[in-house]
């Protein structure tokens, strides 16, 4: 199989698949957006961080797919937030077919080296405390995000906001990466100062947008 990554972009958002090509729940829209107010979010974001996400191919067929924005660009308050001003947030991440589920983590590995690549320091999601069985695949799981490295910070009600600090070794800048870098402190809004790790709630019915 010839396996290739792409940026999910204007040119490349056409590929998603019609579930996710409409849902704007990340960005505040919860029964879906219209095509204006897609265009013009993914115009902005484009702008602004150059892509919102990454798309896996195999032999030409879409196999899965990984949001992901500076976290000021999405308006979805979810509890146990708010996710970090400075960071780049991972919203939600799909595959074809379980079967695939290699290819997320592929995925969500190639992200985050290029995130470490661009600069970028704090890379956070949230995940839902559910079982894996009873989990609908859109938002991470909390294994998986422990085996890329995340840590929690904090949670309540079933969900948890999980954080990767990708310091280390300094990264080449180059004018793109400098330019992206300089994104996350353009985009800076007040927020609450994070609280202590809470012990993990109950879980509970949590809304998610369609899937494949």
């Amino acid at each position: 199989m010839h396996f290739e990554l792409q940026q999910l972009n204007r040119l490349t958002f056409p590929h998603l698949p019609k579930c996710c090509g409409n849902c704007g729940w990340w960005q505040g829209h919860d029964d879906g957006w219209s095509t204006a107010e897609a265009d013009h979010w993914n115009q902005v974001a484009e702008e602004r961080f150059g892509r919102w996400g990454k798309l896996a191919f195999g032999d030409g067929r879409l196999l899965g797919m990984v949001q992901f924005a500076p976290s000021p660009l999405f308006a979805r308050k979810l509890r146990a937030g708010p996710a970090g001003v400075d960071s780049v947030l991972l919203t939600c991440s799909l595959v074809a077919e379980p079967s695939l589920d290699s290819v997320r983590k592929s995925l969500v590995l190639a992200v985050l080296s290029e995130l470490h690549e661009d600069g970028i320091d704090t890379v956070e999601a949230f995940c839902r405390l559910l079982p894996r069985q009873q989990d609908k695949g859109h938002f991470f799981e909390q294994d998986f995000l422990r085996e890329c490295g995340f840590n929690p910070v904090r949670s309540s009600r079933g969900v948890q906001l999980m954080r990767l600090e990708l310091g280390g070794v300094q990264p080449v800048y180059l004018p793109a990466r400098r330019k992206r870098r300089g994104i996350l402190r353009r985009l800076k809004r007040p927020a609450p100062v994070p609280v202590a790790f809470a012990a993990e709630e109950p879980a509970e019915a949590f809304p998610v947008p369609a899937c494949f």
